[in-house]
């Protein structure tokens, strides 16, 4: 019975997410980890793809997440000449951790990443996250959220969860 409750809620969160697609996502303002303020939807003509996590809880799902997105959307200068996934994506892109106390391990989470993912990690200390919660459909803030926006700043597509190739592909196939 637990398990049916389960799905039914599952397949309810999904459909609700869903449906949030051809809104205008809401107004958010932030830093992000390389010093630079960010205002997003950012309105520069290209697509952008958007991956939140409200809560701890969905870091694990996140992980899987964040090198298939870097590999898809985040442009490298490091190409020497070989395919790269992100030269077809030309969006934009940004992680919002929207994680209690964030603020506090900003500094140690910075140390422990990357430098080429700073510009896209944005911390946005005056959010308020139960209003983009509600303003984005969002019902179990425990799962990564991801969301495809059009040069305007529409929503064109959303995924949420766990990671898979076929969830990834929607996202790509929004921006093409």
């Amino acid at each position: 019975m637990r398990a049916a409750t389960t799905f039914i809620l599952s397949c309810f969160l999904v459909v609700f997410v869903k449906a949030q697609n051809g809104k205008i996502f809401p107004s958010v303002k932030g830093i992000a980890l390389d010093d630079k303020a960010v205002s997003l939807p950012i309105k520069n003509g290209k697509y952008s793809v958007i991956a939140i996590a409200f809560h701890r809880g969905a870091e694990d799902d996140l992980k899987k997440w964040l090198n298939p997105l870097f590999e898809s959307f985040i442009k490298t200068e490091e190409t020497k000449g070989g395919f790269d996934m992100a030269e077809i994506h030309d969006v934009n892109f940004a992680f919002i951790p929207l994680i209690a106390g964030f603020k506090r391990i900003a500094e140690d989470f910075k140390a422990n990443t990357d430098k080429n993912f700073w510009p896209y990690i944005v911390d946005t200390e005056k959010t308020d996250v139960k209003t983009l919660q509600q303003n984005l459909g969002i019902g179990d803030n425990k799962i990564p959220y991801f969301f495809v926006l059009d040069a305007s700043g529409k929503i064109v597509a959303s995924e949420s969860g766990k990671y898979s190739a076929t969830k990834l592909e929607k996202l790509e196939s929004a921006v093409e």
